[in-house]
């Protein structure tokens, strides 16, 4: 009996135990898994929908070889038939082999010309032998699958450069959520000395009520910070498909080009996966209209067929076969091969005006993304002074007002200028960073993951 209620304690206090620990292990586990760039990156090509269609796009590209190879592979057919006739026929005739030996009198036998119940079956086997349509149409195919996979691996790009985005902005939101908690302590911390100051007749009342607005306004400043990186982890959990809570690690410095624009230029109309496609649409429409003239040369086949007849024919054979050399040629079909020419031949001035316009959206992406580029970098270069000499005037403002040298106005606008200073620092790289990817992706650059995933 003593033993079993020891054996009671020992479980109520392990289960105390248990659910003790229980809030600290939630807590440790709402952070969830810290996920890098390229575990993000992957993530997306796995979980995003539209990513799953492009290899259905693909199948049918391919279904489209077949259909294309279909004109010149052999087609095979079979039929049957039974008959009902209203009466049966039958007629007497010599026997030819008798009257073919020279039987002067041969003997008559009676072939059947119809029958009550009739039945014929048969099979027929067609090939073409030469058909100009099948060119154009066979490499149109073949290039339809390079153009499918240039349409898969842009929309690839494009989202794992929105996630790469999407991820620095993440990490920026993160820097400022810590910049806008300084702000709060700094203020705090004004507050604090305001009141210390008010208590040893060094400051008076209006100076303790601006820290109390100071220390509000801290605390809406970080608040807005934790909910701008909410929605920024929000915007990156639905690129990604991850639903649950999720750190993230510092990503890598992003790759800033600095060749001269006209090398930048070239290789945007050289590497880009749009452009690539732009041309093989031109080449394919071009084709599709060489296709429209070849339906006015001759097609040559050949047809085999054989049948079997319930009912004999005059050789006493029931079955029998035929093999046809054929040729077709397609003279006027009522003008409409003219009209389809004239479509066609429309479509690929389209198709060419299209790829000439990319050309020059390219250009002027490319060279626009550039003067960006260098705006930022300016601007980032200003912002770095503008928090060191920020960051010396606090220190000095903050030492002179512990001395009675400085009022509370002068120790806010110092903490002030130096939370923007600090904010404006993050953000002004945060946009030299998205202006650096931009450009990248302008000039055909391709996600390192995409490459990774496509060797």
């Amino acid at each position: 009996m003593k033993s079993m209620k020891t054996n009671i304690l020992s479980f109520l206090f392990a289960a105390l135990f248990l659910f003790s620990a229980f809030p600290a292990m939630a807590r440790e586990d709402a952070k969830g898994p810290t996920l890098t760039l390229e575990q993000a990156h992957r993530m997306a090509l796995q979980n995003n929908p539209g990513m799953r269609n492009i290899g259905e796009t693909m199948r049918q590209a391919d279904i489209l070889i077949y259909k294309a190879w279909a004109i010149l592979l052999p087609n095979l057919s079979a039929s049957g038939k039974v008959t009902r006739n209203s009466h049966e026929l039958s007629m007497e005739f010599p026997n030819m082999d008798q009257l073919l030996a020279g039987n002067p009198n041969p003997d008559m036998v009676e072939n059947k010309m119809s029958e009550l119940w009739n039945q014929e079956y048969g099979f027929t086997a067609n090939m073409s032998l030469f058909n100009a349509r099948s060119i154009p149409l066979l490499m149109n195919a073949y290039d339809n699958i390079d153009q499918t996979a240039a349409i898969g691996r842009h929309q690839k790009n494009e989202l794992l450069f929105a996630v790469t985005q999407s991820f620095y902005m993440v990490k920026s939101a993160m820097e400022l959520v810590e910049v806008n908690l300084e702000a709060l302590e700094n203020a705090k911390a004004f507050h604090r000395m305001a009141k210390a100051q008010q208590a040893v007749g060094q400051a008076v009342r209006i100076d303790v009520l601006r820290s109390e607005i100071a220390v509000m306004e801290a605390e809406k400043g970080h608040k807005n910070a934790k909910d701008s990186l909410k929605l920024a982890r929000t915007a990156l959990s639905y690129l990604i498909g991850y639903k649950g809570n999720f750190e993230i690690e510092t990503p890598p410095e992003v790759r800033i080009p600095e060749a001269p624009l006209k090398e930048l230029t070239d290789k945007a109309l050289h590497e880009r996966l749009d452009l690539k496609q732009a041309n093989l649409l031109v080449t394919m429409a071009d084709r599709d209209r060489i296709e429209t003239f070849t339906k006015w040369v001759p097609v040559f086949d050949i047809t085999y067929n054989w049948t079997w007849n319930s009912m004999e024919d005059f050789t006493g054979q029931n079955d029998s076969w035929r093999l046809i050399f054929g040729l077709n040629w397609s003279i006027l079909e009522g003008g409409m091969k003219i009209a389809e020419a004239s479509e066609r031949a429309s479509k690929m001035r389209q198709a060419r005006n299209t790829r000439n316009q990319l050309r020059l959206n390219v250009k002027e992406e490319v060279e626009k993304n550039r003067i960006e580029l260098s705006q930022y970098r300016n601007n980032v270069e200003i912002s770095e002074k503008q928090f060191l000499l920020a960051e010396e005037t606090h220190r000095l403002v903050e030492k002179q007002y512990e001395n009675g040298m400085a009022t509370s106005l002068d120790l806010l606008d110092a903490q002030t200028t130096l939370a923007r200073a600090r904010s404006g620092r993050i953000i002004e790289n945060l946009n030299y960073n998205l202006a650096a990817l931009r450009l990248n992706k302008a000039t055909g650059e391709v996600s390192p993951s995409l490459a990774k995933s496509s060797r």
